[in-house]
């Protein structure tokens, strides 16, 4: 970053003696008196030196989105599948027959609840999204883990069959 610092510097001051060294060295030649005005000075560097500002901000401004831009973007996309999945689990809860909020869900219950939000995420959610969450078969193992379950369920009991369910189109 200091390196930074002294090349903006360095290149100021290349900037300002090309630009005021030819029109004093020409005035000096035409007469024996030069005034300088510090007014006419500042007016004549005003535009060079802003559009060097304008330029050294603009590039400070890109590294400093490139280095954050990602990370921002990277947790407002995972917000958004995130949100995909509990509302696909709290549709999936709500159609299926047996199963609520809160409780413990059987094998077949779960593989139902799974299919039906599977289902949902996929007709309601935009493509981009559930090509970035990994698919329909990984949107389906979020909605599997979101579920509270039997203990001896396993993903190949409960996932699978509802994967199976999904039209092939879809997947």
């Amino acid at each position: 970053m200091h390196a930074l610092m002294f090349a903006v510097l360095a290149l100021a001051c290349v900037a300002l003696t090309t630009l005021f060294a030819p029109a004093h060295a020409a005035e000096a030649i035409a007469g024996a008196a030069v005034v300088l005005s510090a007014e006419a000075m500042v007016a004549a560097a005003a535009p060079t030196v802003a559009s060097f500002a304008v330029t050294v901000l603009s590039g400070l401004a890109s590294l400093l989105l490139a280095r954050i831009g990602p990370v921002w973007l990277s947790g407002l996309l995972a917000g958004r599948i995130e949100i995909a999945v509990r509302t696909a689990v709290d549709y999936g809860l709500n159609a299926v027959e047996g199963a609520a909020k809160g409780q413990v869900l059987t094998i077949p219950v779960g593989s139902a609840v799974v299919a039906k939000a599977l289902q949902r995420a996929l007709d309601s959610t935009p493509g981009w999204i559930v090509r970035l969450a990994g698919g329909p078969d990984e949107l389906g193992a979020r909605i599997f883990r979101s579920l509270d379950l039997e203990p001896d369920s396993t993903a190949a009991k409960v996932l699978e069959p509802a994967l199976r369910q999904i039209i092939p189109a879809a997947r």
